[in-house]
């Protein structure tokens, strides 16, 4: 009878590395991430960001609406926390949307019935509505920045998922996606930067669905330039972001005639509200 227990329990082992991988094996992010581009469905973030100093973070929250190319339209908030002795003092709430490729910013002491200023991001911006969403540098909505980014990377079992770690660098991330980085002044449209690292970890479910992404960027000597953290939730819920009622808007043109300073729509910051 031992004997028998014996070869029964050996049997029951020799099926059991199948069932360990399977267990084990990562789905692909980059797939993951592909089925969620539907129609009318979106994913929430919340984002912290900070320069290489730390002396003021940037906090973001925002809902994405995506479509069956990725990211259609967004609604975020923001604003500046500071670390000296205004530590206390968080600035107002900045708000952002981004549709129908025009950028649309809140602003005060705006004509009556008018609050918000409009751009037309692609014509005077020459940008993709991504890199307005979010200060990462790497662009998780685009497939091939992911794929570009997890090369190499192993998969990590952890509690609820998996976790990644690697780096990448300006230039690579161009490879991928080179009108989307061409925008970037600071990055891959300087030779001498095209090789900054950007260190990374990233977290995702189950499915393969992110959960966080933290990045450093370093300079080429090494120094932190810019530290990153957003974590995502609620994959795949429906999501419907429509621009500003037209009647409320004011072209940004004309916001510029006004008796206020604006902002420069070359170098647009959430965090600090107009």
């Amino acid at each position: 009878m031992r004997r028998w227990m014996v070869m029964a329990t050996a049997a029951l082992f020799a099926w059991a590395p199948s069932a360990a991988v399977a267990q084990t094996a990562a789905p692909d992010p980059v797939q993951a991430l592909k089925k969620q581009f539907r129609a009318e469905r979106g994913v929430d973030f919340t984002e912290i960001s900070r320069s290489g100093s730390g002396e003021v973070r940037v906090r973001r929250h925002g809902q994405v609406q995506l479509g069956t190319g990725g990211p259609l339209a967004a609604y975020i908030t923001g604003w500046n926390v500071y670390n000296d002795d205004r530590l206390n003092d968080i600035e107002p709430e900045a708000r952002l949307i981004v549709a129908d490729d025009t950028y649309y910013l809140a602003g005060e002491s705006l004509p009556e019935g008018k609050n918000w200023m409009g751009l037309k991001y692609g014509e005077k911006l020459k940008i993709e509505p991504e890199s307005l969403i979010t200060e990462q540098t790497i662009n998780v909505f685009d497939p091939a920045v992911l794929k570009v980014t997890l090369k190499g990377a192993t998969a990590k079992p952890v509690s609820g998922g998996f976790f990644y770690r690697g780096d990448v660098t300006y230039a690579e991330l161009s490879k991928a996606a080179k009108s989307y980085y061409a925008a970037d002044q600071e990055g891959v449209t300087s030779k001498k930067n095209a090789k900054t690292k950007i260190e990374w970890r990233l977290w995702t479910d189950g499915n393969g669905l992110i959960k966080r992404l933290t990045a450093k960027t370093l300079s080429v000597k090494g120094a932190v330039l810019e530290r990153v953290d957003t974590r995502y939730s609620d994959w795949g819920r429906w999501q419907i972001i429509p621009p500003p009622a037209a009647d409320e808007v004011i072209d940004w043109e004309d916001a510029k005639n006004l008796p206020r300073d604006l902002p420069d729509p070359n170098a647009i910051d959430l965090g600090a509200t107009p």
